[in-house]
């Protein structure tokens, strides 16, 4: 007698949702199962490096993965489509062409920027948040450059808001391009400033005291302006407006001041923290079965009942514990509560720079560099094992 399939979709090729398909793949019989991937691009980006190719310190390209490389076609049919709707009660994903059937829902669609309500800031401002993003970014600074050496006239300010950690990670990058494009370009590097707007009273607000100390001992060394406590409420075309009058010409404002969830699961009914899906300890929606909101649109907790930050550690591990407990479910086998393990964060403080806790123990400079790198060559390996760390090697 054949066996009744079980259909799961997953939404969205970010770091948990495509390591809840690369590890459903392995771990449930072909016969048991119907794997479906939904993503808006044929490609997954490494989004621990959009600060690099925003700066263009690194290849655009070369942060791109094409999702069909990374999978197993036969066991996983992947659908280049943009998911319009979710249907809980018919169990159904409509997407902008089609619609899917679904026992098991993985939603890793991730989140959007967080605005704060600033006025024109969604119309004028370069976002650090995805692959096409930093490409515009990219683009649009190297024009600017461009149009300034053709027209020197007044200075070339370069303005971003936030410094949590992506903010930092791209201050770093942006100073190391600069000189580069300065030579490019003809352009005096006297001429350009970058000026750093963070409205709380510390830069990297919540995070270890040691990687704060590297960074600001960091940054010492750079000749930022740095405007701290202070909000930006306005956004024009050619200028950025302060909350205390103050008005910054330029046509360059880079933005990195979080993200929130996804409009997605809005009415739903569903208990949302900053847009975010709250969940249960099985990464699934409360009162909602075999639901599973996964990497930034979601938000769990620890022991303490403290909210983890929304990083690609916890995603990572969300997508293989959703995919143990999807398998546990179609073999008839009780799950188990997800745990995240903690195992650090590391900075990058510019080229060959970083900063970091891994494992409780302080790390900097070249060896905290190094270890950035084998953090990302370990995800490369978890996804495609030695051909595609060999292959990343190469870039």
């Amino acid at each position: 007698m054949e066996l009744d399939k079980k259909k799961v979709v997953i939404l969205g090729g970010g770091y948990a949702g495509l390591m809840t398909a690369v590890t459903l793949q392995k771990k449930v019989h072909p016969s048991r199962v119907e794997i479906f991937l939904v993503n808006n691009h044929d490609y997954h980006y490494i989004t621990t490096k959009v600060h690099e190719a925003g700066a263009g310190t690194i290849s655009h390209e070369s942060i791109l993965l094409p999702i069909t490389e990374l999978i197993d076609a036969e066991r996983v049919t992947f659908i280049q489509d943009e998911v319009k709707k979710l249907d809980l009660e018919r169990k159904r994903v409509e997407c902008k062409n089609q619609s899917l059937k679904f026992d098991y829902v993985v939603a890793a669609i991730g989140g959007t920027p967080k605005t704060f309500n600033i006025s024109g800031l969604k119309e004028h401002g370069f976002f650090l948040f995805d692959w096409e993003g930093t490409y515009r970014l990219r683009k649009h600074i190297e024009e600017q450059f461009q149009q300034y050496s053709q027209n020197p006239i007044g200075e070339l300010n370069l303005v971003i808001g936030g410094t949590g950690f992506t903010g930092m990670e791209f201050i770093h990058e942006l100073k190391n391009s600069i000189p580069a494009l300065c030579e490019q370009y003809t352009v005096n590097p006297d001429n350009v400033h970058m000026i750093v707007v963070e409205p709380n009273q510390e830069i990297l607000h919540g995070y270890p005291d040691l990687i704060v100390a590297d960074a600001v001992n960091s940054l010492n060394k750079m000749s930022c302006e740095f405007i701290i406590g202070v909000p930006v409420t306005k956004v024009e075309k050619d200028k950025v407006i302060l909350q205390d009058g103050r008005e910054i010409p330029t046509t360059t404002i880079i933005w990195a001041g979080g993200i929130k969830g996804n409009p997605l699961f809005e009415g739903f009914g569903f208990e949302l923290m900053d847009g975010r899906v709250k969940l249960n300890e099985y990464c699934e929606v409360p009162g909602v079965q075999d639901v599973y909101v996964l990497g930034d649109a979601s938000v769990s907790f620890n022991d303490k009942g403290e909210p983890y930050p929304p990083t690609a550690q916890i995603a990572i591990q969300q997508g293989q514990y959703c995919a143990y407990n999807i398998a546990m479910k179609i073999y008839a086998q009780p799950v188990k509560p997800f745990h995240y393990i903690y195992r650090g964060t590391v900075m990058s403080l510019g080229k060959g720079k970083a900063s970091g806790i891994v494992y409780d123990h302080h790390i900097n400079g070249r060896f905290a560099a190094f270890m950035k790198w084998v953090i990302e060559m370990r995800y490369y390996f978890m996804l495609g094992g030695i051909p595609l760390v060999r292959k990343q090697w190469k870039h």
